[in-house]
């Protein structure tokens, strides 16, 4: 990751990589809104879980606007039910998104964090309670959404599916 830009913002560093600016120009350029809105949601989905993750006590490290989409970081100590609030509140922020805009970007974006495959909030929450099984239940939803990805590419033509599951699939196999 290549960091072109970096301030803070009422305490967070927050980071924005070459790539994501890549993006951003590239939908710009072409009137790509439908990435542009992604890229929109995704930030307020993670300003969602730093809004959260302030009211329980907790300090943010940084938010970082990469390739990979947006991520915060953070290193505070929660109990359980705490981190589980701050997990549930992105998607919460998108599912609060759709009901408003009834668009696809964000029940898209709300339905894919709360599957329960890490690095994603629901594969996070699986681990906070089920550690153990955690990684067993990550393997046969992310099997079903491989399948379901290879179904539509075939039939329908529609690749998207399959390409967040080929990225979960690499994510799951260098974390």
């Amino acid at each position: 990751m290549v960091v072109i830009l970096q301030f803070s913002l009422f305490g967070c560093k927050i980071k924005i990589d070459f790539v994501f600016v890549l993006l951003l120009s590239f939908a710009a350029l072409f009137n790509a809104n439908d990435l542009l809105y992604m890229l929109l949601f995704s930030f307020l989905h993670e300003i969602g879980h730093l809004a959260a993750l302030m009211a329980v006590g907790g300090k943010a490290d940084a938010v970082i606007l990469s390739y990979y989409g947006a991520a915060l970081k953070y290193e505070s100590r929660l109990s359980r039910n705490l981190e589980t609030v701050v997990l549930l509140s992105g998607p919460l922020v998108n599912l609060i998104l759709y009901l408003i805009f009834k668009d696809d970007i964000n029940l898209i974006l709300f339905s894919l964090n709360i599957l329960p495959i890490y690095p994603l909030d629901g594969g996070r929450i699986i681990s906070l309670y089920l550690f153990k099984h955690s990684k067993a239940v990550g393997l046969v939803f992310l099997s079903m959404i491989t399948f379901l990805g290879l179904y539509l590419a075939f039939f329908s033509k529609s690749f998207s599916l399959l390409l967040i599951a080929v990225y979960l699939i690499i994510y799951t196999i260098n974390y």
